[in-house]
């Protein structure tokens, strides 16, 4: 019993000394949208509304990642800061219709598990965005207030593949918390889906 225990913590060693671990930089585009949905304000007729616009934001990111991997699998942590937004509208009955548009500067930390194929992987895993700053034409307009939350967590699936010490990668990443409370207009809080949607796309360096 003994030495099979020996033999297996041996072999659990050897393995672990095989582990291949890298360390490199990445950045990219990321392409955010938020769910299209109209919320009615006020009166139960709706003739005053918000509607979150379908259109993809363009933002960006940079940071720093790191690759586990072994027999197969790899484990790819990353530390990002992000830049993204969403864009909504304020619809009211006779009037002309007021376009916003929202910005975020985040920090996001995804972490990735996965197979390796060859050059070729494929993982999931999730992700915590941790807001640093938010900015809003909303906040031009003194009946609107926004309630955001400090932290959101969510979700990625994605593919890539590494040629040297280069990788690129496609992402969807959707919320599983929403962004906010929604908007507060006067002394009451309207709450709408703000689970953002983002396909991201990078590419990184690994020493």
């Amino acid at each position: 019993m003994k030495k099979t225990i020996i033999a297996v913590i041996m072999l659990l060693a050897v393995q672990v000394s095989q582990a291949q671990f890298k360390f490199g930089l990445r950045g990219g585009l990321n392409f955010t949208n938020l769910p299209e949905k109209s919320y009615p304000i006020g009166n139960s007729d709706a003739q005053t509304q918000l509607r979150t616009l379908p259109d993809y934001f363009t933002g960006f990111h940079v940071g720093a990642a790191a690759q586990i991997s072994l027999l197969g699998i790899f484990i790819m942590p990353e530390l990002l800061f992000v830049s993204t937004g969403n864009d909504v509208v304020y619809k009211q009955q006779g009037e002309e219709d007021r376009y916003f548009q929202q910005r975020f500067s985040q920090i996001d930390i995804p972490v990735m598990i996965g197979a390796k194929l060859g050059p070729a992987r494929v993982g999931l895993g999730p992700v915590a965005s941790i807001i640093l700053n938010s900015k809003s034409d909303l906040a031009d307009d003194a009946a609107f207030k926004e309630r955001f939350n400090p932290a959101t967590y969510g979700f990625q699936v994605g593919a890539g593949v590494t040629v040297g010490n280069l990788a690129l990668d496609l992402k969807y990443q959707f919320n599983l918390s929403n962004l906010g409370d929604g908007i507060k207009l006067g002394d009451k809080v309207y709450d709408f889906d703000t689970r953002p949607r983002q396909i991201v796309l990078s590419i990184g360096f690994f020493f």
